[in-house]
């Protein structure tokens, strides 16, 4: 029985180990059907030799003190069991953290993933109400929503909605927001996956309301139902399955397939009713609440737009509002940024204090500047030079101010192998162009001799870099090139020094 007692203990330590390492796999990795198996057999022989050890135990008759070698043993095990037990406990728990391992994510889903019956699944009699009374009924929704992206909802030739994809946000009662990522597949189930409380950095924009996609619906049911257009395509193209998307205020720039719906979609108690068709043939672009009704995967079939509070916006209103974004967007850059829709070109100093480059004719690839100053943080703008280059054409290269006065511009030459610097001591009023003593250079970079170059081929000056008070220029052969001759100023710029 001694034997049968002190092999039974050792093939229970080796169970009991192979079920810690079996559970440690199934939290780290999942796999149940993998895992289970090992699981059940390692719990099975642990008690099964635990029994036959204790029933071994209790038919051992012996009255000795358990010997040296036998405590010594009895501590190695219970060693070994207790550092196995820490040391798979501890990657168990960290599993089931910070989503790094399977448990962490079962637990996610546990606590996040909720399943939502679809009544209401048909869109011709039930719209997008319908879905929102179902999971509101379950889940509880805020009083109001906003959409991240778009609603997407499909449906069939009768109406029953196929899928559902959406992400909604909202304040609770207590003033926090609640998430909610939305998917159905009437393929796969009748119910509804919800994904509650997830990351958000959504804000609260009244554009992107989701009240007035229902407004929309409702309205677009007395005045030009969904079903109507539909049956329409149906009868035309056969059965298709069709779909509508909301994202919110949206902007339209042509009256193709725009249906004009009253109602007051921003809730302020007004309807702004578009009545003309004139205006958008002067450039501009409507802006409105808009949903799409489409065919779905149809590229040949024009989706049509249900517009609710319409607002024109002229040409020239759209492009004070671009220059404002790109003044913001200027301000919080270290340096000079480019208006790539009309070659602009605008630094700051600080949040209020900025120039830019505005083009104000342009042929042939090179534009003619002006200078153009801010000290209101791109508000409103006034005229600091009306020729800061001399009457040279080209494209501007670099645009920095080193305080409000002193500053340095750059224009290149349409072909990118020339360019020249000029440099304001007034804060833009007048400019001076920086020149260079390449008489003196006596040495050019060693890739001269592999290129054929030679001191006259060095002339595209690039823009200044500074530290501790010295201002540094390369000027190369083209531009992009990184091997050049070197210039340094002491001075701010009035006089340089070959770097040999």
């Amino acid at each position: 029985m001694k034997q049968v007692k002190m092999i039974a203990g050792k093939i229970c330590l080796l169970c009991y180990l192979l079920f810690l390492y079996q559970t440690w796999q199934l939290c780290q990795y999942g796999g149940v059907r993998r895992h289970m198996p090992f699981l059940l057999l390692g719990i099975w022989l642990f008690f099964f030799f635990l029994v036959l050890r204790l029933i071994a135990g209790a038919h051992q008759k012996e009255k000795t003190r358990r010997s040296r070698t036998g405590w010594v043993i009895f501590c190695a095990e219970l060693a070994v069991c207790l550092g196995a037990t820490v040391y798979f406990g501890g990657r168990i728990l960290q599993a089931g953290t910070s989503y790094q391992g399977a448990l962490a994510w079962k637990l996610e889903e546990l606590s996040k993933k909720r399943q939502v019956r679809l009544n209401h699944n048909n869109f011709f009699l039930d719209g997008a109400k319908g879905v929102l009374e179902d999971l509101d009924s379950s889940l509880g929704l805020p009083e109001e929503l906003y959409v991240s992206g778009s609603y997407e909802t499909t449906f069939d030739t009768l109406g029953n909605i196929q899928t559902i994809e959406a992400f909604l946000y909202g304040k609770n009662q207590e003033g926090e927001t609640e998430t909610f990522l939305i998917s159905y597949d009437a393929g796969q189930s009748a119910n509804m996956t919800v994904w509650l409380n997830g990351q958000s950095e959504e804000s609260y924009d009244e554009e992107k309301r989701l009240e007035p996609m229902l407004k929309i619906l409702e309205e677009a049911g007395r005045e030009t139902p969904c079903e109507s257009l539909v049956a329409a395509w149906n009868w035309e193209r056969g059965e298709e399955t069709y779909g509508i998307s909301y994202a919110g205020r949206s902007a339209f720039t042509s009256y193709d397939s725009l249906i004009f719906l009253s109602g007051d979609a921003d809730g302020d108690g007004e309807e702004n009713v578009y009545d003309s068709s004139l205006l958008l043939d002067n450039g501009g672009e409507i802006v409105a609440y808009a949903m799409s009704l489409y065919i779905v995967g149809a590229e040949d079939a024009a989706p049509f737009y249900y517009l609710m509070e319409p607002e024109y916006r002229s040409q020239e209103e759209l492009a004070a509002e671009h220059k404002q974004r790109q003044a913001e967007t200027a301000r919080e850059s270290d340096t000079w940024t480019t208006d790539q829709s009309d070659g602009s070109m605008y630094y700051f100093y600080d949040d209020n204090l900025g120039w830019r480059l505005a083009v104000a004719d342009a042929a042939a690839g090179s534009r003619f500047y002006r200078l153009e100053k801010t000290e209101d943080g791109g508000n409103t703008w006034e005229i600091a030079s009306e020729d800061p280059f001399g009457g040279q054409l080209g494209v501007a290269a670099g645009l920095i101010f080193y305080d409000e006065n002193f500053g340095i511009a750059g224009l290149a030459g349409a072909s990118g192998s020339r360019a020249s610097l000029y440099r304001t001591e007034d804060g833009g009023k007048t400019f001076t162009e920086i020149q260079l003593p390449m008489e003196n250079v006596t040495e050019l970079p060693d890739s001269a001799a592999a290129y054929g170059y030679t001191a006259d081929d060095y002339d595209y000056v690039c823009m200044p870099e500074m530290e501790d008070g010295i201002l540094t220029v390369r000027v190369v052969a083209e531009s992009g090139e990184t091997d050049g001759i070197l210039f340094r100023s002491g001075d701010r710029g009035a006089s340089w020094e070959w770097d040999g």
